[in-house]
């Protein structure tokens, strides 16, 4: 499908996100000049992700174990339309969001067959933006917006097939009326910006009693490994910050405190860090973006990459100590050139 090269970006991984130490050595899985692949999720012996080719959308999905070889595609039957939003679940089975009943709505899929989640739920009463799922599908996680103003903007940005390939990489935006849009410049995601546009809720839906239970101001969820807890962002006067909770949302607890956006949290498979995207060293650029970890236990934020005008978002771990991410970081200059695709990046943790 795609012929893998070889390419070496120098990145920083430090103590502190402040102090440097020795390059790391991330290579793209795959040579995709004219393909943009975002948002790796893993889960088992499957990574899948989401991809574009011109106007053409599918979810894809590999064996973790042979990353170089061929990807299924596991949405085969939604030719034509828009699919977005993949989630890696056990025995490779794959969620996504589609409109192909004409509204926005999770499905499940595997090689065999699909099954639509929460139907009555998401017609015409919830968005379900940013989903997450436990492994076995029985606990859902989304956002969604209860402005009533913001749903056909929200629904036609997501029927975009074209929607721009920044938006694509940074779904993070699309709940900041400064931000949402594509534009030649943005103001700094920094603490004192005005948002007009109303915080969305964190929702959970139970397949097992299809009871849905609204949470707190929150979005883009990521499920601890053994479902209980959930880490996920909240934005206030233009600061985006990362809090945990329990799946039923009480013990909340504000993870971070930095005055520029720190934003896509996912849990290390053992549970006891987060990998997260922020723009703190670049003072609030939204096209300055790069990944972090931050280890529960104790606090500390370690710098994990970086780079002089590229973009790294949507991380997942591979293991406890390889990261995967999409970036627009040229193979040929990565530390200091973007490109106009997101590639799939992997990057190994000293241990």
């Amino acid at each position: 499908m795609h012929k893998t090269i070889l390419a070496t970006l120098a990145l920083v991984c430090t103590t502190s996100t402040l102090a440097s130490a020795q390059p790391l050595t991330p290579k793209p899985l795959f040579d995709t000049a004219y393909v943009n692949m975002t948002y790796p999720q893993v889960s088992g012996d499957y990574l899948v992700y989401n991809q574009r080719i011109k106007t053409s959308h599918q979810i894809m999905r590999l064996n973790r174990n042979h990353l170089y070889d061929q990807a299924q595609e596991m949405s085969k039957h939604d030719a034509g339309k828009v699919v977005r939003n993949a989630i890696a679940l056990a025995h490779g089975r794959v969620a996504y969001v589609n409109n192909r009943l004409g509204h926005l709505m999770p499905w499940l899929a595997t090689a065999e067959y699909e099954t639509s989640i929460g139907m009555g739920i998401f017609q015409n009463l919830l968005l379900p933006n940013h989903i997450e799922a436990s492994d076995d599908a029985k606990i859902w996680v989304f956002d969604s917006t209860l402005e009533p103003t913001r749903t056909p903007r929200i629904i036609n940005q997501f029927n975009d097939e074209r929607l721009h390939t920044q938006l694509l990489g940074q779904n993070w935006r699309m709940y900041h009326s400064k931000l949402w849009a594509y534009k030649s410049g943005y103001p700094e995601t920094k603490t004192g910006l005005n948002n007009k546009f109303q915080q969305p809720y964190l929702f959970t839906f139970s397949r097992g009693n299809n009871e849905v239970t609204m949470l707190n101001q929150g979005f883009d969820a990521s499920l601890s490994p053994d479902g209980q807890r959930m880490v996920f962002v909240r934005e206030t006067h233009g600061n985006f910050d990362l809090w945990m909770q329990n799946i039923d949302g009480t013990g909340q607890k504000r993870l971070t405190t930095n005055t520029y956006a720190d934003v896509e949290p996912s849990f290390s498979p053992d549970g006891q860090r987060i990998a997260f995207v922020s723009n703190r060293d670049s003072h609030g650029d939204i096209t300055q973006t790069f990944i972090y970890t931050l280890e529960l236990a104790t606090g500390k934020i370690t710098t994990v990459t970086s780079g002089m005008g590229t973009i790294d978002g949507g991380p997942d771990w591979l293991d406890n100590n390889t990261i995967i991410f999409h970036s627009n970081r040229n193979p040929k200059s990565p530390s200091a050139e973007a490109v106009d695709n997101w590639r799939l990046w992997t990057v190994a943790l000293p241990k």
